[in-house]
């Protein structure tokens, strides 16, 4: 049954191929996405070097992140790995989650695209790369690549594995499907004991699941001399003096900038000296979000055009770069996380309470859900449940010095707490990854 599935697969993910290319096209053109990045997904597998150290060839470890959110998610992992004994190799999909990975992981792995998911050309990249074992982050499953692997008898973990809400009910629909799929998992590392429950319903087998706990709790935010000076450029322009309060909105979805806006004008009626910083999640909304700001007459600056300060300092800082919003965060006094206003899942708040920043976001984190609730109940941030309910707490804690340093100092208390999951990861890993027949277990 699962054979002709996988059969199925393959050839509609071939008539679906023609669509996938016009869509491309049309983002190449007007979102600015390359189509240089398709092209790897269908070219030749990238060539790896040898990585050698003392006697032995470092081994090969083929770590999975398809965009930005596990590009991040997987640094403390891919910061323990680099070792002499490991070479590391990182996929990703998207365009955004390259650029992430070439940034971060530039000196410490070689960065590439995944293959489109047939399996033909899945196995073709293994053949040629020959990874001793595979890491997935966060469940992120391709039935072609999955079966190559395991065609191959590659060792195949999944890393900070998570089931969302929506997955969760889509694939217990389909357990004749899910069950074969993930019984081609090696190992499930989850984050949570309620995605532990949820991917051992639709399929998993229990002896090969475990709690690991989030990587992204053991995230440590550091910066080059090049990310230090864009940060002392954006509080010289944004908050020159300590009178003057920033409120820094992370990964805001379509939609909500218009929201945060009208909030924001609000505010500045009653508090003048507060600035803002909008990160969209999706930087080519950045126009878009030009024109809102225009809307309401507020002055406004692209982070990509900060060199060329204005006379005056603007309102609204848009960050629209990739890869800066994590290290950001240190210079606000209030953050709000996006993607919760609107029921898209909601984003990563770890992040801001590693630099003890008092944090709000919506009613929509599903995502999140351990998260938010964990960090909730430590009272180390706000969820609201309403536009005019943002507005109100906004205004108490803008009020009151005194509330923002306790709720960040609950939220860098609550990272510290839940921090571990690299280590118990690691001890996981290193199963699959001794030496001895490291180069023979592919068969052609």
């Amino acid at each position: 049954m699962y054979r002709v599935f996988l059969s199925l697969y393959s050839v509609l993910y071939s008539l679906l191929l023609p669509l996938y290319l016009l869509v491309f096209i049309y983002r190449a053109l007007f979102q600015d996405k390359r189509v240089s990045s398709f092209l790897q997904r269908i070219g030749k597998p990238p060539q790896i070097p040898d990585d050698t150290s003392g006697e032995h060839s470092a081994i090969r470890i083929w770590i999975h992140a398809v965009s930005v959110g596990e590009v991040k998610a997987i640094k403390p992992l891919i910061d323990a790995l680099k070792t002499k004994h490991y070479q590391l190799l990182v996929s990703t999909v998207t365009q955004t989650g390259q650029k992430m990975a070439s940034d971060l992981f530039g000196n410490q792995a070689q960065v590439f695209y995944l293959p489109l998911d047939w399996q033909w050309i899945c196995r073709r990249y293994l053949l040629a790369i020959k990874p001793k074992v595979i890491l997935i982050a966060e469940s992120e499953l391709w039935p072609g690549f999955i079966a190559a692997s395991h065609s191959l008898n590659i060792p195949t973990l999944i890393v900070n594995g998570r089931v969302s809400d929506r997955s969760f009910r889509k694939y217990k629909l389909i357990p004749f499907l899910t069950r074969p799929l993930l019984n081609q998992i090696t190992q499930c590392c989850m984050q949570t004991q309620e995605d532990k429950r949820r991917i051992t319903i639709i399929g998993a087998i229990p002896s090969r699941v475990n709690r690991m706990g989030n990587l992204k709790y053991d995230y440590q935010p550091t910066q080059n001399s090049q990310q230090k000076e864009v940060i002392q450029l954006i509080r010289t322009t944004m908050k020159p003096n300590k009178d003057e309060l920033l409120w820094v909105c992370g990964s805001t979805r379509e939609g909500e900038e218009e929201i945060l806006l009208d909030i924001f004008k609000t505010l500045s009626e009653s508090f003048s000296s507060l600035k803002l910083i909008l990160a969209p999640r999706h930087p080519h909304r950045t126009q878009d979000i030009c024109k809102l700001i225009e809307q309401h007459k507020f002055t406004y600056l692209k982070r990509s055009l900060l060199l060329n300060q204005p006379s005056s300092p603007p309102q609204i800082l848009i960050l629209d770069t990739i890869g800066e919003l994590s290290y950001l965060y240190q210079l606000a006094d209030l953050v709000f996380v996006g993607g919760s206003l609107f029921p898209t899942g909601g984003h990563n708040i770890i992040e801001a309470a590693h630099f003890g920043k008092p944090i709000l976001f919506g009613p929509h984190m599903d995502n999140f859900k351990e998260i938010s609730t964990s960090f909730q109940n430590s009272h180390a941030a706000i969820q609201v449940k309403s536009n005019n309910e943002l507005l109100l707490k906004l205004q108490d804690l803008i009020s009151d010095p005194a509330a923002r340093e306790f709720l960040g100092h609950n939220a860098r208390k609550v990272v510290k707490e839940n921090q571990g999951a690299v280590n118990r990861t690691i001890k996981i890993v290193q199963k699959y990854t001794k030496r001895d027949d490291a180069n023979s277990q592919l068969k052609d």
